[in-house]
């Protein structure tokens, strides 16, 4: 993974992370999956080369620094295990929608309280113990705001707009697994592109 996709997606998670406390729901249905495009307001500096023509048709050549954003980034939620006691969401990251992934993680979430039971990383010599994303599935029932309409590149849905820290989301049961359409940060925005109800395979025991 290269540095500046570390960033982002590290920067996703942290923003991630400011809903969890007001997510109730008990736990999505197993399969229920939804993508997701995360496109950054951090900038990061990128080296620039710079072409200058002189009097007697000499060149000079020169190296600045230029200011830009991060490549938008793809994150998948998906409720890939799950009993009466426990459900397991995986987080999936990829450059594009169609690229293999980029990172694998997966949180065991106790149903009653919310609280993970466990949480680990894909990495090349296996599975490995990793901090929690604390993204939590959202029922539009328990969030408490305003309805309003919103589009997102996954289509038109009826939400519940509600602020939350420093941003805002957008909250539909008609989006599966976690229930967001829309999140805005300081840090950036997350947008839904596709999602569906069933077929989330898990990339742990594949």
């Amino acid at each position: 993974m290269t540095n500046h996709v570390r960033t982002v997606a590290l920067a996703l998670l942290v923003a991630a992370a400011a809903p969890a406390a007001a997510a109730t729901a008990p736990g999505p249905a197993v399969g229920a999956w939804a993508t997701y495009q995360w496109t950054s307001s951090l900038s990061r500096q990128v080296p620039v080369v710079v072409r200058e023509e002189r009097p007697g048709g000499q060149v000079a050549w020169s190296v600045t620094q230029e200011s830009t954003p991060p490549p938008p980034i793809f994150v998948t939620y998906a409720i890939v295990r799950g009993d009466a006691r426990t459900y397991t969401l995986q987080i999936v990251t990829h450059v594009s929608l169609e690229s293999a992934p980029l990172s694998v993680t997966q949180v065991t979430i106790d149903r009653a309280s919310g609280k993970a039971v466990r949480s680990v990383i894909r990495r090349p010599k296996g599975v490995i113990a990793t901090p929690e994303s604390g993204l939590r599935p959202f029922r539009q029932s328990a969030v408490k705001g305003t309805e309003e309409p919103v589009a997102v590149p996954a289509g038109r849905f009826s939400a519940v707009r509600a602020s939350y820290r420093d941003g805002t989301v957008w909250v539909s049961d008609q989006a599966p697994a976690l229930g967001l359409v829309k999140a805005t940060f300081a840090t950036g925005t997350l947008e839904l592109v596709r999602s569906g109800s069933s077929g989330a395979k898990d990339l742990l025991r594949s």
